[in-house]
């Protein structure tokens, strides 16, 4: 069980980046009794999230991060939670403008993806507040700056 990661080999996407990402689903593990459980990483470029925007949200847009949860009845069999769309180029950009390291973060994308798969969301404050808490303890546990501030 873990994370598996895929992308295509045009992102420049190296072993300390790979390592970091395990490490920061370890960590989730553990917060979350996540241990025997599968997450799928898809590390995507614009267009390919723009499509999957266009299919499953119905927005011609591009995003940095989708989540879907594993609905199947396989689910407690497998231990596959579901899968993360993370899209490089929009954590590229928006990294540099929000003056953020690209590790960092892809790293909270990954988390908030993960958060998103065990049923959190932002769709009121008090939701996004036990969030963002979640998310900025986490980080914080992996040295990575509160991201919201």
């Amino acid at each position: 069980m873990g994370l598996e990661i895929s992308y295509n080999n045009d992102l420049d996407i190296g072993k300390e980046l790979m390592h970091k990402l395990n490490k920061a689903f370890e960590a989730i593990s553990d917060e979350e009794n996540l241990s025997d459980n599968t997450i799928n990483i898809r590390i995507v470029n614009d267009k390919e999230m723009v499509d999957l925007n266009k299919q499953f949200r119905r927005k011609n847009s591009s995003t940095n991060v989708l989540s879907f949860i594993n609905h199947d009845i396989s689910k407690s069999m497998t231990g596959d939670l579901g899968d993360i769309a993370i899209n490089y180029d929009f954590i590229k950009r928006e990294s540099k403008k929000q003056g953020k390291t690209f590790d960092d973060h892809i790293i909270h994308m990954l988390i908030h993806g993960i958060y998103h798969i065990l049923g959190l969301d932002h769709e009121n404050d008090e939701m996004a507040k036990a969030m963002e808490q979640k998310e900025v303890a986490l980080l914080n546990k992996l040295n990575i700056r509160n991201p919201y501030n």
